[in-house]
């Protein structure tokens, strides 16, 4: 989790597994989707309002696990992000990154093997 200066103060940006609940839910998309989406996002080919839904997502993720409610729309952060102080959007966007490539190093452990004979 990082803290972004976004909406004339610090948030807590979380980009995790809630976050990316909270994307695909407002955009109606399975998590399949989401990787190609998220992948357009990386090529700087998403539209305006699939980067601003995913700053939403990732600042409800904040907001949520520091146990504060959502008290802002996707729409204000679109606002915000008229405003956004400079380096702000490449540290979520590196946060984003870094959360979702975690989860791909990520593997179940292998089970042992054992002799049921």
């Amino acid at each position: 989790m990082v803290h972004i200066e976004i909406g004339r103060q610090q948030r807590p940006f979380k980009f995790g597994f809630n976050a990316i609940d909270i994307f695909c839910s407002r955009r109606n998309v399975s998590i399949a989707e989401f990787g190609e989406r998220l992948a357009e996002i990386a090529k700087g080919s998403a539209t305006p309002g699939e980067l601003r839904d995913i700053i939403y997502a990732g600042l409800a993720g904040g907001a949520l696990s520091n146990g504060q409610p959502i008290s802002f729309t996707n729409y204000e952060v679109g606002d915000w992000l008229d405003e956004l102080p400079q380096g702000e959007l490449a540290k979520m966007m590196e946060s984003l990154s870094q959360s979702v490539a975690a989860k791909d190093k990520k593997k179940l452990p292998k089970e042992p093997k054992t002799d049921r004979n």
